[in-house]
């Protein structure tokens, strides 16, 4: 008896000291984020797990970039990545988005799936992927030098940009809401719903994201993946309203499944006293299709 009392006494103090450290470990981890001279370290607290709970008012510059990259990668049981290329310096995948399969109510139906793709830059491994597994794919960029055409039977480029509104800009691309995207693309693929929007379109997205909320369009997709672009000249409350907008999703219904830094965009945000990433991959999916027995 005395030999097993001495022997779960070691155990313990080996549990004890194993948890303090990871423990410490943890606490010292950061996210690439760094302060205007030195790293930082975000104090040694009961972690956020979860940054729903958290106000934006309650956020720090360094939590605002922890909210971004935030992944809530447990709301989704099964996520893969469609499309990306290799990149050098660093080396890595850029391009890839990523799809929640499982729920499979939240997930694009393999064979008669309907795809937005804004924002090509002649890049269309996405779009090919999404093709493959099954869905047709309407691809829009006003910045190419094409005109509308059919990459392939189920892929549809059109020479259009998403925006808040109905435009024509300096440069001559045709701006158009998604509402009206939609309406003129019903002819061709009915009442349906978006099962996967993939927007990448170069800050309009600040503007885009609460005029599709206002005109009810969330509800017609179902699942988001949207690249953010943070201005470095952006002052702390600039950037509180940036994660505002994007909480505006969240509050919505939308459950964000992933998230991802851009290392190849990063700078340093003098009034903000910080430098890091300055653009985040972050994926969602409607929870309002999680009760749907079909769209």
């Amino acid at each position: 008896m005395a030999f097993e009392a001495i022997k779960n006494r070691k155990s313990a103090l080996v549990l004890l000291v194993s948890l303090f450290f990871a423990t410490t470990f943890f606490c010292l981890q950061y996210v690439g984020i760094q302060t205007v001279g030195t790293t930082v370290r975000r104090p040694c607290q009961t972690p956020v797990f979860d940054w729903r709970i958290v106000s934006a008012e309650e956020m720090s510059a360094e939590d605002m970039m922890s909210y971004f990259l935030w992944p809530n990668r447990t709301s989704c049981r099964l996520a893969h990545d469609f499309g990306g290329h290799m990149k050098r310096k660093p080396s890595g995948l850029d391009g890839q988005k990523a799809v929640c399969l499982n729920p499979v109510q939240v997930a694009p139906p393999p064979g008669e799936c309907l795809v937005y793709s804004f924002g090509i830059n002649n890049e269309w491994s996405f779009d090919d992927n999404m093709e493959r597994y099954g869905c047709k794919v309407y691809a829009f960029d006003p910045s190419m030098k094409a005109e509308d055409h059919d990459r392939s039977p189920a892929i549809h480029f059109f020479k259009l940009g998403l925006h808040s509104q109905d435009t024509t800009n300096k440069k001559g691309w045709r701006l158009r809401s998604l509402t009206s995207i939609y309406n003129m693309l019903k002819k061709r693929h009915g009442e349906r719903i978006i099962d996967y929007l993939k927007m990448d379109i170069e800050l309009d997205e600040w503007a885009v994201i609460p005029q599709i909320i206002k005109s009810g369009m969330l509800d017609k997709i179902r699942q988001l993946a949207v690249e953010i672009h943070l201005p470095i000249k952006d002052s702390p409350e600039q950037m509180r309203d940036r994660v505002r907008i994007i909480r505006s999703l969240e509050e919505e219904g939308m459950v964000r499944f992933d998230s991802k830094l851009n290392p190849w965009y990063s700078g340093t945000f003098k009034l903000l006293g910080l430098s890091g990433p300055r653009g985040y991959e972050i994926a969602w999916y409607n929870s309002k299709f999680l009760n749907s027995k079909s769209s």
